[in-house]
């Protein structure tokens, strides 16, 4: 995997800057923080609380999947999700992201997952590719990707609807490896963070 770093300002801008033709998403609000350094596979491996989500010991292993924040901001159609890494995806390796939100109880599964995959070594993916896998109702719907960005439309789940929250957020960067989702394999999980703050619709 990559392990290039970009010079502070050269990664800002790869990260925030609309995509030419794309509508710029609304002021986000950073849910998450997350350490630089902790990509190295010694988490929970995305299946706990996110109790073992800051392990900065030995060195990461790599700058791409190195989660440091997840912002969230949304408009009256859609739902923005921004995953800011140490360095912007894609990278040598095959590699995606991971916001999985509300949960169902307490230790319970979270019933909505957003994901984006990334193309690279170990997948067939021709171009990135996300999804929004609501494990609750069953439901998988294809959602855009536009570079570190998911754009989620609200009319794909009930959850996303007027004033609705975004609770127990907890993000995971993962290796991907297989062909186009759900087919392939989302692991090791290298970076997972801890929860963060709830996150409420503002329209």
């Amino acid at each position: 995997m990559d392990r290039k770093t970009l010079p502070i300002a050269t990664l800002c801008v790869a990260l925030m800057l609309p995509l030419a033709g794309s509508k710029a998403a609304p002021k986000p609000t950073t849910v998450i923080e997350d350490p630089a350094g902790d990509a190295n596979a010694l988490n929970d491996q995305g299946n706990g609380d996110g109790s073992n989500g800051d392990v900065v010991g030995p060195a990461d292993a790599s700058s791409v999947t190195d989660l440091l924040k997840i912002d969230i901001s949304n408009d009256a159609k859609n739902l923005y999700i921004t995953f800011l890494t140490e360095t912007a995806p894609p990278a040598t390796q095959g590699v995606g992201f991971r916001l999985r939100a509300n949960p169902d109880g307490a230790g319970g599964s979270y019933c909505l997952n957003f994901e984006a995959f990334y193309p690279g070594a170990g997948n067939a993916l021709d171009a990135a590719v996300g999804q929004l896998r609501d494990t609750c109702t069953g439901e998988t719907t294809e959602v855009e990707v536009l570079g570190p960005m998911l754009v989620v439309p609200r009319a794909a789940s009930d959850a996303l609807g007027k004033k609705s929250v975004l609770t127990g957020l907890q993000a995971h960067a993962f290796i991907y490896l297989g062909s186009a989702p759900p087919a392939g394999t989302t692991y090791p999980v290298t970076d997972t963070t801890k929860v963060g703050k709830d996150y409420k619709l503002k329209k």
